[in-house]
């Protein structure tokens, strides 16, 4: 080979090696593919509904009363007819793996807690909870946990999910979870570390999408499918009941008053605040 030829062959090789570094595998360049894939699916996050931002669930580092005495409890039913979401009136078809997604899923549970308050009953002693994807919807699609809960991500669909866990109202991503085949399961205890909302999103299937709330206290329901909640062993005194859904722009408070002994009814039906 020729002095030239050799030189050639070396600036061919320096070339080729530039363009990968500058390709989207360098590091610094990943998100800003040829194809738009990441920015597209970054534009579907965004276009989600982040009013679960506005919820707070308080941070009052509770503490256990070992000496509690006579409580009372609250509970009642909450049917409120919260705005619909942008999302969930798209025509566009709907399609999880090879067949046509549901497009309607039960009603998602409001969440019902008492909010301020410092002391009381135990927190629970089981901390684990179950979160699973079907026909492309999260179930439940609200619940409710305390700090330090491990979730198991369970995926009954075939078809490819990425699911993102969010904190609510930010760009902080708590986890990244890509499932490829039915019956995988991915245990986290990154999602319940702190108190507030965790939104949970697919960055396949925009429609796919749910909320986890983490409190540090553990006074607090998800209504049942009728509607119902109920909370119990909580010390007399008056207090304020905060209620929210998917679709309210903030939680509503409502007063009650409990007794020793006695239990508080709250009940709510009609829409909720924007």
């Amino acid at each position: 080979m020729t002095a030239s030829a050799s030189t050639t062959v070396v600036a061919a090789l320096l070339a080729t090696l530039l363009a990968a570094a500058c390709s989207g595998d360098s590091p610094s360049a990943r998100g800003a593919t040829p194809s738009g894939g990441t920015a597209k699916r970054t534009a579907v996050l965004k276009t989600d509904d982040s009013a679960a931002g506005n919820v707070d669930l308080g941070s009052s580092k509770y503490r256990v009363n070992p000496s509690l005495g006579a409580t009372g409890s609250v509970h009642g039913t909450i049917k409120l007819e919260a705005p619909s979401r942008a999302d969930s009136n798209t025509s566009a078809a709907r399609v999880c793996g090879s067949k046509p997604a549901t497009t309607a899923r039960d009603k998602a549970g409001a969440l019902v807690w008492i909010a301020g308050l410092p002391s009381g009953k135990p927190l629970p002693i089981e901390k684990r909870a179950e979160l699973s994807s079907e026909d492309c919807l999260v179930f439940p699609p609200v619940q409710a946990a305390v700090v330090g809960t491990t979730f198991n991500v369970f995926n009954d669909d075939k078809t490819l999910h990425k699911f993102v866990f969010t904190r609510a109202g930010t760009h902080d991503t708590l986890a990244v979870m890509p499932f490829f085949n039915a019956g995988q399961v991915v245990a986290s205890e990154k999602l319940a570390k702190v108190s507030g909302i965790v939104e949970i999103r697919c960055a396949r299937h925009p429609w796919t999408h749910g909320y986890i709330a983490v409190f540090d206290h553990p006074y607090f329901d998800v209504t049942d499918a009728s509607g119902k909640f109920s909370i119990d062993s909580v010390p007399p005194g008056t207090y304020t009941v905060m209620v929210w859904q998917e679709g309210m722009g903030k939680p509503e408070p409502h007063r009650v008053q409990i007794a020793a002994g006695g239990s508080a009814t709250l009940d709510l039906s009609g829409g909720a605040g924007r």
